[in-house]
């Protein structure tokens, strides 16, 4: 058993090191950011203005503050997020891995546009050779994209002029005959060149065999009557094209609160309407997202095991807050044992108290019985016997109820006091005797 010495320094240094917890755990609060630093693309890109619809809706909520960074797209993007200079980003999955990431939720399908001039003489993809293309600026999602098909085809990019150029581009550059960029189909900057009416959509020849080999891609159709042009709508018939999705990524380390607050923003009917093409894709049953690295938040949202989410949410809170936790812990252990060494502590005051009083009665006890001994006088004995009386009953009445019971200082003064009373009975016993005696030898002399 510990010493009670050793328990009340115990207490201390359990509530000092609740202290130091509690402090640390906020601080790392308070070091928390309420900026969220969104990674988009060039603006006027429908990255950009997707992340612009984001900051919005999430500023109106109240809780953080959004920065939105203008990159070249999904491949500036990852090395941003692995840099932390950005917190979340927008990735076509096809163009950049999230490996070292966090998905956090699919946003909407890209879509490869091969646009040539109406009075092109390029007929499909295998005949840009030669040709000025816009395949896009280095970093970019749709770059990488490009790149990735025209290697598999056996066309090097040496082969093609002014690739490096963004595809927007072709409304004031005459000499650059087309472009082939993978992008949301509300890409304002793609809807613009397709506006002018000077451009067609052409098929993506051998798509099936180029999706075959990679999974992260697959074959889709863009739909007749998509876009808008001058000329009429566009395509006139179902292109033939490749499709890959585009996904909200995250560094790690994002805490869940934020992912919460970003999910209701995501999922909410507001956003859906302003951006009509996101899908509605649950990645944990998707073939291609459930084997990528996924944010515990967003793994719980999409969980379909909907009723073991409050234990989920409960257990993530716990492990997300475990040093306040902790800290909460030990200062009710270190508070349970300074209640415990204050209550020891005021009993053992009032019992130095009482016993104080027991030594002041021991005192006046054996003042008592030096003081019978010269007493002559029978009524003063009568006195000193009843104050012995007194001091017994005293003595008593301070031990009941007051744990004094097996205090050797009250046995010793009870028994003073004992004591006293025996001598001064003692005393006036032959006192009364002495008087009866004289008064007998007084009543003969008479007779």
């Amino acid at each position: 058993m510990l010493s009670f010495q050793t328990r009340w320094w115990l207490s201390w240094i359990l509530v000092a090191t609740a202290a130091i917890i509690i402090i640390y755990w906020s601080v790392q609060q308070a070091g928390q950011t309420r900026v969220i630093r969104i990674a988009t693309a060039a603006s006027g890109g429908y990255y950009y203005e997707y992340g612009a619809m984001l900051k919005e809706m999430i500023e109106q909520q109240g809780r953080y503050d959004v920065e939105l960074i203008e990159t070249k797209g999904s491949v500036d993007n990852r090395g941003r997020l692995l840099k932390e200079e950005a917190d979340l980003a927008i990735i076509m999955i096809g163009s950049a891995t999230l490996r070292n990431l966090e998905l956090i939720a699919p946003l909407w399908q890209d879509y490869m546009h091969l646009m040539v001039r109406k009075n092109s003489k390029i007929k499909g993809i295998m005949d840009i050779k030669g040709h000025n293309i816009a395949l896009g600026s280095k970093g970019s999602g749709y770059r990488a994209q490009s790149m990735m098909l025209l290697a598999h085809l056996g066309i090097n990019e040496s082969n093609i002029g002014m690739n490096e150029l963004y595809f927007s581009k072709l409304l004031d550059t005459p000499e650059l005959e087309g472009a082939i960029v993978t992008t949301g189909m509300l890409n304002p900057d793609l809807r613009a060149v397709l506006m002018s009416g000077e451009f067609k959509l052409l098929p993506i020849d051998l798509a099936e065999g180029y999706a075959l080999n990679h999974s992260q891609i697959s074959t889709t159709l863009i739909k007749p009557g998509t876009y808008t042009s001058a000329a009429g709508p566009l395509p006139t018939e179902s292109i033939a094209t490749l499709g890959t999705l585009a996904v909200l990524a995250a560094r790690p380390g994002l805490p869940n609160d934020l992912i919460d607050s970003l999910h209701s923003v995501l999922f909410s009917e507001e956003l859906r309407r302003k951006a009509p093409v996101m899908v509605d894709l649950n990645p944990l049953e998707d073939r291609l997202l459930r084997y990528m690295p996924m944010h515990q938040a967003s793994a719980r949202y999409y969980n379909p095991y909907a009723g073991f989410n409050e234990l989920s949410r409960s257990l993530s809170w716990f492990s997300q807050n475990r040093w306040l936790v902790m800290g909460i812990l030990i200062g009710i252990i270190a508070g349970w044992l300074q209640i415990k060494y204050l209550k020891r502590l005021r009993h053992l005051r009032k019992r130095n108290h009482l016993e104080t009083g027991l030594e002041k009665i021991f005192r006046e006890a054996v003042e008592l019985e030096r003081a019978q001994k010269s007493a002559k006088d029978i009524r003063l004995l009568h006195q000193q016997l009843n104050e012995a009386l007194t001091l017994k009953n005293q003595a008593v009445s301070l031990a009941q109820g007051n744990h004094l019971n097996d205090s050797m200082l009250l046995l010793t003064t009870l028994q003073q006091c004992g004591d006293v009373m025996r001598q001064i009975e003692w005393r006036l016993a032959g006192l009364q005797v002495h008087e009866m005696a004289q008064q007998q030898a007084k009543a003969s002399a008479h007779n």
